[in-house]
């Protein structure tokens, strides 16, 4: 049986729903923009409601690369996105989104759960590997409320031949 670690955090962002829920989901966004410097992603397909994407992480030292596949709920609220194939095949990553306030500000909370298999026979590792999955899931977020309420999505394109924004 294979034992798993679990680590969920929620946040608030100062941002309308529908723009956190497309930018959570804009895969092409977040390669372009480098929202995740730590992070590389290949998109290999991708719909309305659907993606397959490959990402690469290091984590605890290891070089980890996964195919995931992501689902949208029709709603748009729910988005899952599960590894089928790699380092951490069985696991996933979980965001669920809600409107909220903080200080009298509109904005958006967003639940993030991560939920990645423990290698067989490290067990005993299971400790360090929720700890750094914590810290990566903390920096991720940030870098997400970043983008969002500081760099503003969907950001302009300036085109560079014609210097007009796109």
């Amino acid at each position: 049986m294979t034992r798993f670690v679990e680590v969920r955090h929620e946040e608030w962002i100062g941002a309308p729903i529908g723009t956190v829920r497309a930018q959570f989901a804009d895969l092409q966004h977040h390669i372009d923009a480098d929202v995740h410097p730590k992070l590389r992603f290949e998109i290999l397909s991708q719909s309305e409601r659907q993606a397959r994407y490959v990402q690469e992480v290091r984590l605890l030292g290891l070089k980890q690369r996964d195919v995931f596949e992501r689902e949208i709920a029709p709603d748009g609220n729910h988005m899952v996105d599960t590894s089928v194939e790699g380092f951490n095949q069985g696991g996933s990553i979980g965001f669920r989104f809600a409107p909220g306030q903080e200080d009298g500000r509109e904005g958006t909370r967003v639940d993030v759960t991560i939920r990645l298999p423990v290698p067989r026979g490290l067990g005993v590792l299971a400790p360090v590997l929720k700890a750094q999955v914590r810290r990566e899931l903390l920096a991720a977020v940030a870098q997400d409320k970043h983008d969002l309420e500081v760099r503003g999505y969907p950001r302009q394109r300036v085109s560079a031949a014609q210097g007009v924004a796109a």
